[in-house]
């Protein structure tokens, strides 16, 4: 299995989503905020990040034109989102999926299963 970031200011919903990630046997971690996942993801290579768009220290999508830049460069970028108008266009080109909140439990399943 592999080592996932989930990212989301909402710490309830970034700590179940690694919660759930564990239980299917992933090695899973958390940020809160922009700023700490950038950091994470300059120091260690994760097999996969899962965004929050909205974040309160910035925009999920420049959040991910750094996280390009550092160890997890080649991670399987997803963007997370509870805004169902979201339109998959030019500034959402280095997502390599993006999901709606709440994510159901089998959307999160082959969302790892992808990786």
């Amino acid at each position: 299995m592999g080592k996932v970031l989930f990212v989301d200011d909402h710490k309830d919903t970034a700590d179940m989503l690694a919660n759930i990630a564990i239980e299917l046997g992933h090695c899973a971690s958390v940020a809160y905020d922009g700023l700490t996942a950038i950091r994470m993801t300059s120091q260690e290579a994760f097999d996969a990040v899962f965004l929050d768009v909205s974040l309160p220290d910035g925009d999920g999508r420049d959040v991910c034109s750094q996280i390009r830049r550092g160890l997890s460069r080649q991670s399987r970028v997803v963007a997370l989102t509870g805004h169902a108008e979201l339109q998959v266009n030019a500034e959402m080109c280095e997502f390599d999926a993006w999901l709606i909140k709440p994510l159901s439990m089998q959307q999160l399943e082959d969302a790892l299963t992808a990786m």
